[in-house]
């Protein structure tokens, strides 16, 4: 899975000072990384097929939050889809440290210094061409939304250093399994006769350099 991340710093101090006070350079007491964005392509749930589209994510150290931005051209036409964040809050704990995959949630055996957390993100209905585009915003915290009751809501606790899935959903073609409020809003309330099924996921590791 290819990902890319860039670190944006932020100078600080200087800006307050007279010209000829400041510094010719800055010194790691005036910089303060203000966010890191990290662009993940998308892969069919499980492996390491790369299909048409990519999450933009920014992890935002200012206002304590990420964004994501979901973009894809790889759906299938007029189907309904949710998306949901899969966090590992201690991704060195994962089977293979910062490689962290579904049998690392503790439902599934995994370790539970991972503390991870898989919940809701949002939901959308592709189009006739079979794309979209969604954004959502994720607040540190714990989630009301857990998709494993057995499951603690951890949420996401370590902005950071936290390992994030975004996982797409399908619900089949609209309005058919059910309310399309239920299929773009639930995980399993609105599914087609062969159930509903995870299709893309996008993988983002976080900067520990």
């Amino acid at each position: 899975m290819r990902t890319k991340t860039f670190t944006l710093t932020l100078l600080m101090l200087t800006a307050a000072l007279p010209i000829a006070a400041q510094p010719q350079t800055a010194t790691a007491e005036t910089q303060r990384a203000v966010e890191s964005l990290e662009i993940s392509d998308h892969t069919v749930f499980g492996s390491d097929e790369v299909v048409d589209g990519a999450t933009i994510l920014v992890r935002d150290f200012v206002h304590q939050q990420v964004r994501a931005s979901v973009s894809t051209q790889a759906l299938e036409t007029n189907t309904a889809y949710s998306i949901w964040w899969a966090v590992f809050n201690r991704p060195q704990y994962c089977g293979q440290p910062y490689s962290c995959t579904t049998r690392d949630l503790e439902v599934f055996g995994g370790d539970p210094r991972v503390r991870a957390s898989v919940f809701y993100a949002g939901g959308f209905l592709s189009d006739d061409f079979g794309t979209a585009n969604y954004s959502m915003t994720l607040i540190p915290g714990r989630t009301t939304r857990e998709l494993f009751a057995q499951t603690k809501a951890y949420g996401l606790r370590n902005l950071r250093t936290a390992e994030i899935h975004v996982v797409l959903r399908s619900h089949g073609p609209t309005g058919v399994a059910g309310k399309v409020s239920e299929q773009i809003g639930t995980a399993t309330l609105a599914c087609p006769e062969d159930g509903c099924q995870n299709v893309f996921a996008s993988v983002h590791v976080p900067n520990i350099d």
